[in-house]
């Protein structure tokens, strides 16, 4: 049941930090006045993730 809804948190976890670091490069790179990057926003996509997802598994593991 643990595993299942860790599953579930990580499909939650996928598409909003994605718009989000497609939203932050695009403004870094308005404000810097260079190009977009996708290096770049995978970069903030990982931190993104990470920042949404970590909290979440140690909340789902925490109340076990």
């Amino acid at each position: 049941m643990i595993y299942f809804d860790i599953l579930l948190v990580a499909i939650a976890c996928v598409t909003m930090p994605f718009i989000v670091a497609v939203m932050l490069d695009i403004f870094y790179a308005e404000r810097k006045k260079i190009r977009f990057s996708l290096r770049r926003t995978s970069l903030w996509y990982m931190a993104m993730f990470a920042l949404s997802f970590i909290p979440s598994v140690l909340l789902i593991t925490q109340n076990v």
